[in-house]
């Protein structure tokens, strides 16, 4: 690494220059990485290839890599954490970056059986110089850079120390863009995407929101009170997981969003975009996977001598009020509105009409859906009488 008076004079180089002005303008990974792989060309730096490796919070995925490629541009790698990702980690420049040592390979030399496999593969298509640098985080953990060139005789020894001066202004908008990944995926999470996105958007005041016409979904597990008394708590889990899971899955397959989890309930919607018809048939498309998928899971609970997991869905159309409601310190974005409402008392009747599946009548009317009518029933809170119905078999 330079010292002090060699860094102040590397910082009015051209790429370091651009890493503390235009680059940290940039909040997009892959046109961050192809403006910094333009601004090290500009500056006669020969760089073929360009990998960030960032191990990421989320559920399901590890880590994700930015590779840049001087005939193809930038893209994005996703790397989902299983044993086989690890041991292929495990044997990488990466790992020992991120471990905070940097690696370079010179791939002109004769190959060693004992090199890394990722120089094999490097070398076959023409690499000769390749480097991998640790990159610190403010919270003392490094991710990685890895820079590699075709050049005949591989980087210079400017070059090389030029990437060492310009690793506390990389860093810099790499762990940028990193936290904004982290806040999106926890919003996300626990969120929904579309809320999540509108809230790292900046809706967060009490009361911004919209009227938007949505189909609404409403599921609610049946009997759970006396499973939770039944079950242990990690059998009660498993099983609210296994209902959840295939509901979940469902509604995000068909272009709907999850809003929140209350208790044993869910409560989901199918936004109208252009044509409310299309919205009604998603959410129909939603809960009919979903039945299947439980359908399945109960004959293997049946096989293991399992509680069956028994549950309504009910499916409405109608206008709500999507946006935040709550107090000063604590939010909850979400959909309010005697539609929602009509749609948890319509659900409330799968018990006592043994039924998975019911149906509003605006609903039928607006997907066009063939259903069966059960009949016209008084449901809590809501003035009229309400006709139901049932999608046949």
């Amino acid at each position: 690494m330079p010292d002090s008076l060699t860094q102040n004079a590397w910082d009015a180089h051209p790429v370091i220059r651009w890493l503390m002005t235009d680059g940290r303008r940039i909040l997009g990974s892959n046109e961050f990485l192809e403006g910094f792989a333009f601004c090290l060309r500009q500056a006669g730096i020969d760089v073929t290839r360009i990998t960030t490796g960032v191990p990421i919070l989320h559920q399901q995925i590890f880590s994700f890599t930015g590779l840049w490629q001087l005939s193809k541009g930038a893209s994005e790698r996703l790397y989902r954490a299983d044993s086989g990702q690890s041991a292929s980690l495990e044997n990488s420049p990466i790992k020992i970056a991120y471990d905070g040592k940097p690696v370079r390979c010179r791939l002109t030399v004769s190959s060693d059986e004992a090199e890394f496999p990722i120089v094999k593969d490097l070398r076959r298509v023409g690499i000769t110089d390749y480097i991998v640098l640790p990159v610190p985080f403010a919270d003392g953990t490094n991710k990685a850079l890895s820079l590699a060139t075709t050049r005949i005789n591989g980087f210079s020894d400017s070059e090389v120390v030029l990437f060492a001066a310009m690793m506390p202004a990389f860093s810099f908008n790499l762990e940028v863009q990193v936290l904004r990944r982290t806040a999106r995926t926890l919003l996300d999470t626990y969120v929904g995407r579309q809320s999540g996105g509108r809230v790292f958007d900046g809706q967060i005041k009490r009361g911004m929101g919209e009227t938007i016409r949505a189909a609404i979904w409403l599921c609610d597990l049946r009997g759970f009170t006396g499973l939770s008394e039944a079950q242990p708590r990690d059998a009660l889990i498993e099983m609210l997981n296994k209902y959840f899971g295939p509901m979940c899955d469902a509604v995000e397959a068909n272009n709907g969003e999850v809003l929140k989890f209350i208790g044993d309930a869910m409560l989901a919607i199918f936004p109208v975009e252009h044509d409310a018809a299309v919205a009604c048939r998603h959410a129909l498309s939603a809960a009919r996977t979903a039945q299947n998928a439980l359908a399945n899971e109960n004959r293997i609970r049946a096989g293991e001598g399992l509680p069956q997991i028994n549950y309504g869905i009910a499916l409405h159309i109608g206008d709500v009020i999507y946006g935040n409601i709550g107090s000063d310190t604590r939010l909850d974005f979400t959909v309010i509105g005697p539609a929602v409402n009509l749609a948890t008392r319509i659900e409330s009747l799968c018990k006592e009409l043994n039924r998975s599946l019911l149906l509003s009548t605006d609903f039928v009317r607006t997907s066009g859906v063939v259903a069966e009518s059960l009949g016209e029933f008084v449901l809590k809170g809501i003035a009229a009488k309400q006709r139901v119905f049932a999608v046949p078999a």
